[in-house]
């Protein structure tokens, strides 16, 4: 059968800070000087490894890009196992505008972004983002997706004071990590003694959608009572207007010319030889254009009733809100709609290449469609809790913490995807190598696609969908040191964790209704409507050579839908499927629930670890292990197919009607046994080995463990079954070793080099099975089966990551400083007999930041590159793996101190102009492109 053809449904607390700075006195220095705000770095760290910073040491205070990185390297080389820090620049101010993009400094850590140009996850050496967790003050944070990576889009850089990346494990960490766990740190009260007061005002400027946006913030804290009493509140809010020009949708489909009956090679003949050939199925580029706003919240109060004992009580919340309008056309171009249809291609325009990829084709008989969708996100975050570090002996040390989050994001009914068409058009198509094939799309009467009209376009597909999710998180931990003075044994850990977890994924739509129209029935005219508008950009995709459609028709999805209505009782149009008039209400869209589509699901784990700490003259270390038991229980619906009748015409659309939904349960137990050991030797004063070696495991996600199936593409003649998950997997394990090198001279220069392997097993993977489907109430005379593919999901075999880190970091006695580091990563992943890459394994990425700090000026340039990697293994053609080509990121800023509690800045992000780009293993065949422009940020900072 045809492989290819996709799915188609689917503030200002800043100002009052400044404005209370603005009548301050002045009490310290500007920000590249010391004075008494910001962290402080010791003296005494210069005397090397072995011998840490005196209790009495004098404290320099430094600011800014140096005193973030020289925080962050005292972080790592303290710490008891391999970690990369990032701390903010100073109360309130993160070292980059976004969370996962100032993550992307860390050797190993990519970005993941967001189809708009920000970074929303990110993945560790190499491992996609469901291999990291990513906590926030060591407690999982609610997500409003149907996986287990963090957006970190949600979350205001401003809210956070510092993040860690532990890259190997200890027994005393949570566990659910195979890439790398990220925990998060929002400010404190007693981060800092007395009253201090942040906040910022901004504007930005995109240079593509050339829409200005703004944001503010502000930050205050005080300690009371001789610092034994604090409070913290912060606020941000921001507004941007963005745009993005993309490849929505390229999707290869291939066939042999005995499957296709067409002769693809011209030779005269269809052959019977088993050669596929792969052409372009589905053809779709247009523009997104969009406004994002953004609220956030955090709180802390900290007590100390005594020397003995610390209480902390935070909170935050989170409000963001993603309103997106994409407007493309879109053509389906295979050669013929199914064997029972005309053939559309010209056979002696058709040309293939040495790889059998179809380069040129003129398609007749061909829709030309344009569609609009409205994507609505919504997200409400919030996460409340208590930690207690309690000493009752001067031996023993206790920490109690628990809380409770919740993530929602009510999308039901909400997404709409809506189509119309032009009938009787025709194309010529060929391929470009690494760029947007050409289309050339000709309408009735010889006319350009950019002429189309009212007149011309007719009603077609109306999709409304989405998801109502609730992500509900909760969880305690309980853990203990006491010290032993037994020798090298310097202590022992132990505790125990619970976490509690529900993330149920409503679908709701017009499954029912949704095509009443489909077959492009009639036009706007005939109806006497006015739908059709101009396109709302005049320079689309202008970084693309080529000649495919830059400028067509647009229309409103509610002005679309409130026309329809004038269809119903009218004598000049019919319904194809009756030969009669569309009655009263037909117009009308039925919205309910997806069941088959939707799932409940809980897990519920408990944990414990002993964890025994050495340490010599130079040498520490822990041996240790950690026992968890995971329970899943997961619930949803099936259903199957009543009836698959072919509508009129000759277009690729069916009737495709289904049996009420069964309920479906699934899920399990399991108990896992993770022992870990981690060593660090002072090979000198400078020179630090560490080695460690663990078991971990990284569990599906939640959308993986969902009994939902998915086969409304049928609707549109893509016989395919999308199974979202199983409940029945198991998670994924790791046997991972690690070896560092780490240098450290004075507070000036470190140096690290780092290698690891993973042994990885069973992880998930989707492997395509033909299968054929009997209707179960099928209509005389139609065809009493169907040949589907069922995309299933399972666990598949193992893989093998290894790679190199390296980092160095240096900074000038005149102000001048450099970071840099790279990471090799090599993948191999094994799923029955085929052997691939891991998908989403980058096998190299770099980062360079050269920055300044001195004479009240803070400058910084930073460069980020990610090479070529797999960004999947196509479930349907398997030999076609998509690539990502290489990625370059550039960003600068500028700050200057106008005085010594203000300060004005500019940056700039993306300032390459970088898109991202995906090819199939061929060049000639594209997957994705996506432009979002340059950004930039102007304006004013305050603190005291």
């Amino acid at each position: 059968m045809v492989l290819g053809r996709c799915t188609r449904a689917l503030a200002m607390a800043g100002a009052s800070s400044l404005a209370l700075l603005a009548a301050a006195p002045a009490i310290g220095q500007v920000a590249s000087t010391p004075d008494s705000e910001a962290d402080t770095v010791a003296a005494g760290q210069q005397a090397g490894i072995g011998d840490q910073a005196a209790s009495d040491a004098q404290e320099i205070v430094v600011r800014g890009v140096r005193g973030s990185l020289l925080r962050s390297i005292e972080a790592k080389r303290n710490s008891g196992t391999i970690v990369d820090a990032i701390s903010a620049e100073e109360l309130g101010k993160f070292p980059d505008r976004n969370v996962a993009e100032a993550l992307a400094n860390i050797p190993g850590v990519t970005v993941g972004r967001d189809g708009r140009g920000q970074g929303r996850t990110v993945t560790v050496r190499g491992l996609g983002e469901e291999f990291a967790i990513t906590t926030l003050n060591g407690r999982i944070l609610p997500t409003d997706s149907t996986d287990r990576a963090f957006a970190f889009d949600v979350l205001p850089a401003e809210m956070i004071s510092g993040a860690e990346v532990t890259k190997a494990v200890q027994a005393s960490a949570l566990e659910g990590s195979i890439g790398g766990n990220i925990d998060l740190r929002t400010a404190r009260p007693f981060d800092h003694d007395g009253l201090r007061l942040s906040g910022s005002i901004e504007g930005q400027y995109n240079d593509l959608s050339e829409k200005m946006g703004y944001k503010a913030s502000g930050v205050v804290s005080d300690t009371f009572a001789d610092n034994t009493f604090g409070v913290l509140l912060s606020a941000t809010y921001s507004s941007t207007k963005l745009r993005t020009d993309n490849l929505g949708e390229y999707s290869p489909a291939s066939d042999t010319e005995e499957g296709q009956q067409f002769d693809f090679n011209g030779n005269g003949t269809i052959d019977d030889d088993g050669q596929e050939y792969v052409w372009p199925d589905f053809y779709s580029n247009g523009v997104v254009l969009g406004q994002r706003k953004r609220l956030g919240l955090s709180g802390a109060v900290q007590w100390k009733p005594s020397d003995r004992m610390t209480i902390t009580l935070d909170g935050l919340y989170s409000h963001y809100k993603d309103i997106q309008h994409n407007y493309r056309q879109s053509n389906f171009l295979s050669p013929r709609n199914d064997l029972d249809s005309p053939v559309k291609w010209d056979p002696a325009s058709v040309r293939v290449d040495e790889n059998n990829v179809v380069t040129n084709f003129t398609i007749n008989d061909l829709v030309a469609e344009v569609l609009t969708t409205d994507e609505p996100r919504t997200v409400d975050t919030y996460q409340i809790g208590g930690h207690i570090d309690w000493k009752p002996i001067d031996s023993l040390t206790v920490a109690i913490d628990g809380y409770r989050g919740q993530a929602t994001r009510n999308s039901g009914a909400k997404e709409r995807f809506v189509v119309a068409g032009v009938l009787d058009a025709s194309a010529d198509f060929a391929t470009r190598n690494g760029a947007l094939p050409d289309l050339a799309i000709t309408i009735p009467g010889g006319r350009p696609l950019s002429e189309a009209t009212n007149d011309d376009y007719r009603a077609h597909y109306i999709g409304i969908g989405g998801d109502d999710l609730k992500d509900e998180t909760q969880g305690a931990r309980l853990d203990a040191t006491l010290e032993t003075f037994a020798g090298v044994l310097k202590s022992v850990s132990a505790g125990a964790t619970w976490t509690d977890r529900k993330k149920r994924d409503t679908v709701i739509d017009n499954l029912a209704t949704e095509c009443n129209f489909c077959g492009y029935p009639f036009t706007f005219g005939q109806i006497g409507a006015d739908v059709i508008r101009g396109f709302p950009v005049d320079n689309l995709l202008f970084k693309q050579p080529g000649n495919f459609p830059r400028g067509f028709a647009s229309f409103d999805i509610d002005t679309y839908l409130n026309a329809l209505p004038d269809a119903e009782n009218n004598p000049a149009v019919l319904n194809p499927e009756t030969g009669e008039p569309y009655p009263s209400g037909y117009a009308n869209q039925i919205i309910q629930p997806d069941l088959p589509l939707s799932f409940r699901i809980s897990e519920r784990t408990f944990g414990g670890y002993v964890q025994a700490n050495f340490e010599g003259a130079n040498w520490r270390g822990d041996i240790g292990v950690r026992v968890v038991n995971t329970r899943v229980s997961s619930n949803g619906f099936s259903t199957t197919i009543k009836s698959i009748v072919k509508r009129a015409g000759n277009q690729a659309d069916y009737n495709v009607q289904f049996n009420e939904s069964v309920p479906e349960t699934g899920g399990g137990k399991y108990t896992k046994i993770l022992p870990s050991v981690n060593f660090a030797y002072d090979l000198t004063g400078e020179l630090r080995l560490r080695l460690a070696a663990s078991k971990a495991i990284a569990r599906p996600t939640f959308a993986q463990l969902s009994p939902a199936s998915d086969a409304s593409s049928a609707q549109s003649g893509t016989f395919i079954i999308f199974d979202a998950g199983n409940p029945d997997l198991k998670p994924t394990t790791a046997d991972q070793f690690d070896i560092s090198l780490e240098y450290y001279r004075s507070d000036k220069l470190a140096l690290t080099l780092a290698g690891f392997y993973k042994h990885i097993k069973s992880f998930v993977t989707s492997m395509p099975v033909d299968v054929t489907i009997a209707p179960t109430d099928q209509p005389a005379g139609e065809p009493a089966s169907f040949d589907f593919t069922r995309v299933q999901v399972l666990n598949g075999d193992s893989a093998n990551v290894y790679g190199i880190e390296a980092g160095a970091q240096y900074f000038l006695d005149n102000g001048f400083g450099i970071q840099a580091n790279a990471t090799y990563n090599h993948s191999r992943a094994k799923s029955g007999d085929v052997t691939t890459d891991l998908p989403g394994a980058i096998p190299f990425s770099a980062n360079l930041k050269l920055f300044y700090a001195g004479h009240g000026i803070n400058a910084q340039v930073s460069y980020n590159y990610a090479s070529r990697y797999v960004q999947a293994q196509s479930g349907l053609i398997d030999y076609l793996p998509i690539k990502e080509d290489p990625y370059h990121e550039m960003s600068a800023s500028l700050a200057y101190d106008l005085t010594d509690h203000f300060q004005v800045y500019v940056e700039g992000s993306n300032l390459l102009g970088s898109a991202i780009e995906r090819f199939n293993l061929y060049r000639n065949v594209p997957d994705f492109y996506e432009y979002s422009g340059r950004s930039f940020f102007f304006g004013v900072r305050g603190r005291l």
